[in-house]
């Protein structure tokens, strides 16, 4: 009804200032009567807009209450509030608060993402994954364990943890014994060793290959399997957390896996710290998604490489940086043909082969190509078998 009389009364207004203005350019004596009508109208639109607001307001107000339980009438003697505040809205006595009511004292407080303590039952080994904010130490006390117990759990090198990393936390009926060696004591002994190939006396051939980008040529592991045939592959940490089904399986299935950095930088265009805290990353994804080591091996992206490099990967418990003697250059994607004429014409004693995870033909290639090896007499054996 109020909207309808808001509409009544512009509509005159405008029909009085129409006739006010024609009044006034025809010298007409009602003009001042239309102007006095069209400020009245002006004056009721602005008093029934106020009304209007208040009185929305005041209804949604009343059906806040509506939606309520029904007041409980509490005795005037008894109603000690209504006594220290009669003119404000009381709340209904309730046996238990509403689920649907929001905490009053604490209107926008956020539900926390990560409980205040982490429960690990007695006899069983939880997970628990890394958030925004997260410490050593502070996952620690949520746990009430010791920090060194977190790092010897979960092989950890050092303090550093990165967000979305998986920790292992042990009750205490199933906690590894203390003198267990859970942890890899990085060598001491000077920088890291180029290898680029094998004992040249011997008819033995090491398949390599690079995990990095994508994964379109994963298959090679069923041609591998095929023909009984175990390889070393070179993974990246981010190739790890992208697919951690794959690298799970790689290791299952016995090959061997070395450290091919974390998000493939070059060795001689990354300052030193930042180089090391790299190949550390990569170590503890591949570890807590595989729960192997890549140690010794380490291979440097693009094979790119200085003596500050080596001494960094040394540090960080490589022993052997690993080249190739015999590349294919698949990760150009050529045909299955040309991949198989490279390692053809290339092939010698002790050759470490380099390959790509993302080679679409190579699994095609090395399918056609182990047969020819094993015919002339080649080995095909990992990195620890190439260098014994």
């Amino acid at each position: 009804m109020l909207d309808a009389l808001i509409l009544l009364a512009i509509l005159l207004l405008s029909l009085f200032l129409v006739l006010g203005v024609v009044s006034y350019f025809k010298q007409n004596g009602l003009r001042w009567l239309y102007f006095i009508l069209a400020s009245i109208c002006l004056v009721g639109i602005i008093f029934m807009l106020f009304y209007h607001d208040w009185n929305l307001n005041f209804l949604a107000f009343n059906n806040e209450v509506k939606d309520k339980p029904p007041k409980i009438e509490i005795p005037a003697g008894n109603d000690k509030q209504n006594e220290t505040d009669p003119g404000k809205q009381q709340t209904p006595v309730k046996d238990s608060p509403s689920v649907d009511e929001p905490d009053e004292e604490n209107p926008d407080q956020p539900t926390p993402s990560t409980p205040v303590n982490i429960q690990i039952p007695e006899d069983e080994i939880i997970e628990y994954t890394v958030v925004k904010g997260d410490t050593l130490w502070s996952i620690a006390s949520k746990a009430s364990v010791t920090v060194e117990k977190i790092k010897n759990w979960n092989n950890l090198s050092s303090d550093t943890i990165y967000v979305g990393q998986v920790l292992k936390l042990y009750g205490k009926n199933v906690e590894p014994p203390r003198n267990q060696p859970n942890q890899e004591t990085p060598p001491t002994t000077g920088p890291s060793v180029i290898i680029s190939n094998g004992k040249t006396n011997q008819k033995e051939i090491a398949l390599t290959f690079d995990a990095g980008s994508d994964a379109a040529g994963i298959s090679i592991l069923d041609v591998l399997k095929k023909h009984n045939v175990k390889a070393t592959f070179f993974l990246t940490g981010k190739w790890v957390e992208k697919y951690p089904s794959f690298a799970k399986r790689i290791t299952n299935e016995g090959h061997e896996i070395g450290n091919h950095s974390y998000s493939h930088p070059d060795a001689v265009k990354t300052t030193a710290n930042a180089f090391k805290q790299d190949i550390l990353k990569a170590e503890q994804i591949i570890k807590n998604t595989t729960g192997k080591s890549p140690r010794p091996f380490f291979r440097f992206p693009y094979g790119s490489y200085n003596t500050e490099a080596l001494k960094i990967v040394g540090e960080a418990g490589y022993s052997y940086s690993v080249q190739w003697s015999l590349d294919t250059i698949d990760w150009q994607q050529p045909s299955t043909d040309v991949i198989i004429e490279r390692i053809k014409g290339g092939a010698s004693n002790g050759d470490i082969l380099l390959m790509h995870i993302g080679g679409i033909n190579t699994p095609a290639a090395v399918d056609q190509v182990i047969p020819w090896l094993k015919t002339n007499g080649y080995q095909l054996v990992p990195l620890s078998e190439i260098f014994k």
